[in-house]
């Protein structure tokens, strides 16, 4: 009763922060004032609850907020310049004790921060464009992950994109450093400041080491013209590994029903010093396949499937640099439960509706996944030394977004693991984009 509770006061609380957000953006855009002289002010004031219950002594929850605001000067003979400030905070409501995975504050030391997120000069001009600073970049294997309460993933990077042939994208760049406090496996203050890639990715301590605070050069290509889409992505993540990123999708729309027709293959190859030694082994592949609809009437539905190779290197890159590209995947808790991927395949299936498209509520949808996972127990094995064949997932999730800026997200996921107590996810996040 004591949960319950809590969570009904939270919930008034988050829906009040979204109704005078609402009602503050109304008066607001009467105004413009988020434009002043060609500058832009922008952001997203986010607050929320997250509990996840792994069945052990890791059992997290806690309240916080975690507001960004930014700046973007005019662009004046193509160039331009953007500051971004995020801060994440509990407002001093939670136990340090029960912080220890929730993946907002730095684990070993739980405590409020704020950090320079974005500052990059950016030229623009015929289709050209270039950025140097720290960005929210977005690639399939290296991305902002702008999904969880935390603060999103920054990245210390330089980067050029060409734009100037219809229907197509060519992009370079090179990563130094990125913060990140779920998807950084950095030591130290947990991600809350800016490491090498190196230091930030999942290879042992060793490997770190030896690739001495190495970064990541990437070059991608994009060909879309609304019914073919071909992407070819490729990584050096210097003295690590190598990542080859290939994805074809058909869309196309047959009277009221939309499709998407995917394929998917992910190479993963170790390099340089790793390769040299012994400490960490990455070489692997994964191969996927989805097919995801939806109709006029708000109905959709994305049915997907995944196979990684027997070779090794999951538990060494999977979800590092917030790249999660995949087509079979829980929303909350999947990636770092089960023993092993190696030759490990998923299945997934989701569906989902669009309540505003019914007519009821506009920017209310449900939707609900299911990902079963076939592990193979030549590989995977549970804390308790024995041979593991499964793991299943199940989501729920309730969003609400409008135009105004205003959204409420409600995401709840239990995961059965074979050999392992169930563990679940909860979590209740709202906001106002301005």
């Amino acid at each position: 009763m004591k949960k319950i509770t809590k969570l009904s006061l939270l919930t008034s609380l988050l829906i009040g922060l979204s109704s005078s957000a609402l009602m503050a953006s109304e008066d607001m855009k009467q105004d413009k004032w988020n434009e002043f002289s060609g500058w832009t002010i922008s952001g997203d004031i986010r607050a929320g609850y997250v509990n996840y219950d792994y069945n052990n002594a890791n059992d997290s929850e806690g309240f916080y907020t975690t507001p960004k605001v930014s700046i973007t000067t005019p662009t004046k003979s193509g160039f331009s310049a953007k500051l971004t400030g995020a801060a994440a905070t509990d407002l001093g409501l939670n136990d340090d004790k029960k912080q220890k995975k929730n993946f907002v504050f730095n684990a070993p030391d739980p405590k409020a921060f704020f950090i320079l997120q974005e500052a990059y000069i950016e030229y623009s001009s015929n289709g050209n464009e270039v950025k140097i600073g720290r960005e929210e970049i977005d690639t399939p294997m290296i991305s902002n992950d702008n999904y969880y309460l935390s603060i999103p993933d920054s990245f210390e990077v330089a980067h050029y994109t060409n734009t100037m042939i219809d229907n197509m994208m060519f992009t370079a760049g090179y990563v130094h450093k990125m913060a990140g406090v779920w998807d950084s496996g950095a030591s130290g203050d947990g991600g809350t400041d800016f490491y090498s890639i190196s230091e930030a990715s999942f290879v042992s301590r060793a490997d770190k080491t030896a690739a001495n605070d190495a970064g990541a050069a990437y070059l991608g290509y994009i060909f879309n013209n609304d019914t073919h889409k071909a992407q070819v992505w490729g990584y050096n993540f210097s003295e690590l590994y190598n990542v080859l990123f290939t994805q074809y999708d058909y869309m196309n729309k047959v009277g009221t029903f939309s499709y998407d027709f995917g394929l998917q293959y992910i190479q993963l190859k170790e390099t340089g010093k790793l390769a040299s030694n012994n400490f960490t082994t990455i070489d692997y592949n994964i191969a996927s396949v989805k097919y995801a609809g939806g109709f006029d009437n708000g109905f959709n539905f994305n049915l997907a499937a995944m196979k990684f190779s027997d070779g090794q290197g999951q538990g060494s890159t999977i979800a590092a640099f917030g790249g999660y590209p995949f087509f079979a995947m829980g929303n909350i808790v999947h990636w770092f439960n089960a023993g092993s991927f190696q030759n490990a395949a998923n299945y997934q299936l989701a569906a989902g509706y669009d309540l505003g498209k019914a007519g009821l509520v506009n920017g209310l949808r449900v939707d609900l996944k299911h990902v079963y996972t076939a592990l193979d127990s030549k590989y995977s094995f549970a804390s308790n030394g024995k041979e593991q064949d499964f793991q299943k997932t199940y989501d729920l999730a309730v969003s609400y977004a409008d135009a105004s800026g205003v959204y409420l997200n409600l995401q709840y996921q239990i995961a059965d693991i074979d050999e392992e107590k169930d563990i679940s996810g909860f979590r209740l996040i709202g906001g106002y984009k301005f």
